[in-house]
């Protein structure tokens, strides 16, 4: 990679090589990091895009689809919630004890991985026996079509969080060198399903269940690669010790605290959706796609590539005047990516999904979803940025806490008056722009106060 840099620093005009030279070296970490981050997110992304294709040809916004959806975002979400707070808690820890001792970090890291094996066991196994008496008894929504679509692709799907929790242990360990090759390796699971809808001819969710277990597979076992190649443990430590201590054991817990309300109100989404009317879950499941291009490269680019150098910087008035510029760089970003996406969602609707079984009243339906969602852009872009700062260099992790409570209660508030106004999806989708407004202005707010 450090032959490409070089290579494209020379086509450069001699004016600008002189710039990035004199540059601090705090900003050329970031910029290294986010050139390959932008150009690994929209390989990934591309990777995703041709699934959703594929998908919305051949399911549309079918009851199966539905079911699919709901069991997987419903595994996804510890796999979410392990990687923000391994990422948020542990990459610093990495990027400091490498500094310092590399042979005391390569036991640490040993040790680590042997905890996350357990927590990755341990969860199999919540997912598979305590996730479907909730679906049989038809506590989560779901039509009955939808609802057997959903049994049919237990218990197999558990096997997704535990390669899920897995896979996130080692790419933080890679994030910590700022290697990033993790992110595109993140599009295997979609690359799995695009294969498996194209070729399996089988009736129901089966080609979306075994895509998504081969595609996680694949994932894990590149990452574990990627971590030997670069001279990374992988072994586990027997007996695992107690890599924590406790002031990083008490920063994880608040922490993970904090994520799990952020997250935590992402599966609320998905069973208020399963609730509404039959195609809700699966039209906000395809906005939500087509955004995340978007939003991934505010959340991958920027969070993955401003965390390990805000790690390594004091907190200091720099350190903050830092953030605050790399903040507004990404609030004006943020508003460019929304107002050209303002402008062209029905038709990148229309283009991507409308064919087969995805209907025009799809599209429709879609669109309006998409343009909802989109507000959230501009503030989310800079709350990224802020939120690094914060989890990098405020010892007291109890203020995001406090965030994230505050964030989640307001969101489930205007959710719920909107439901009651009869809203249906686009209820889910407004109360959730309200809330990262609210998270950012929180943010942004503890962080001024360091």
């Amino acid at each position: 990679m450090s032959h490409i840099e070089r290579w494209l620093l020379a086509c450069l005009p001699t004016s600008w090589q002189d710039r990035l030279r004199a540059t601090h070296e705090a900003n050329k970490s970031i910029v290294r990091s986010m050139f390959w981050l932008v150009l690994f997110v929209l390989a990934a992304k591309g990777i995703a895009t041709l699934k959703e294709v594929a998908v919305a040809y051949r399911y549309g916004t079918s009851e199966v689809l539905e079911g699919y959806l709901l069991v997987f975002n419903l595994a996804i979400w510890p796999v979410s919630l392990a990687f923000s707070v391994m990422n948020f808690a542990l990459v610093p820890t990495l990027v400091r004890l490498a500094a310092g001792d590399p042979a005391a970090s390569h036991q640490w890291q040993r040790q680590v991985t042997t905890w996350v094996w357990l927590l990755a066991i341990g969860l199999m196994a919540v997912v598979a026996l305590g996730l479907p008496i909730p679906l049989e008894r038809g506590w989560l929504g779901l039509t009955a079509a939808g609802r057997a679509a959903a049994m049919d692709v237990l218990p197999a799907m558990a096997v997704i969080t535990g390669l899920g929790i897995i896979a996130s242990w080692h790419a933080c360990q890679l994030m910590s060198r700022q290697r990033h090759f993790n992110t595109f390796l993140e599009a295997m699971p979609a690359l799995g399903i695009l294969m498996f809808v194209l070729l399996l001819p089988a009736e129901g969710a089966s080609p979306l269940l075994w895509g998504t277990v081969v595609g996680f597979a694949v994932q894990a076992t590149l990452i574990a690669h990627a971590v030997r190649a670069v001279g990374l443990p992988l072994a586990l430590a027997w007996p695992p010790g107690k890599p924590f201590q406790p002031d990083l054991s008490g920063r994880t817990a608040w922490l993970l605290t904090a994520q799990l309300w952020l997250t935590f109100s992402t599966v609320i989404d998905q069973i208020v959706l399963a609730h509404l009317s039959a195609g809700s879950l699966a039209a906000y499941g395809y906005a939500s796609r087509v955004l995340a291009i978007v939003l991934s490269l505010g959340d991958t680019v920027l969070g993955r590539a401003l965390l390990p150098v805000l790690s390594t910087t004091k907190v200091d008035g720099d350190g903050l005047v830092l953030t605050r510029r790399w903040s507004i760089r990404a609030f004006w970003a943020g508003a460019l990516c929304a107002g050209l996406l303002l402008l062209v969602s029905d038709s990148l609707v229309r283009l991507i999904f409308e064919r087969g079984a995805f209907v025009a009243e799809d599209s429709h339906i879609t669109s309006w979803l998409l343009v909802l969602l989109t507000l959230q852009v501009p503030p989310y872009f800079a709350g990224i940025v802020w939120y690094q700062w914060a989890v990098a260099c405020i010892n007291d992790a109890r203020s995001l806490w406090q965030v994230a409570i505050a964030a989640t209660v307001s969101k489930f508030t205007i959710m719920a008056l909107l439901v009651w106004l009869q809203l249906g999806a686009s209820a889910v989708a407004l109360a959730h722009v309200c809330m990262i407004v609210v998270w950012w202005s929180l943010t942004y707010a503890c962080c001024r106060k360091t």
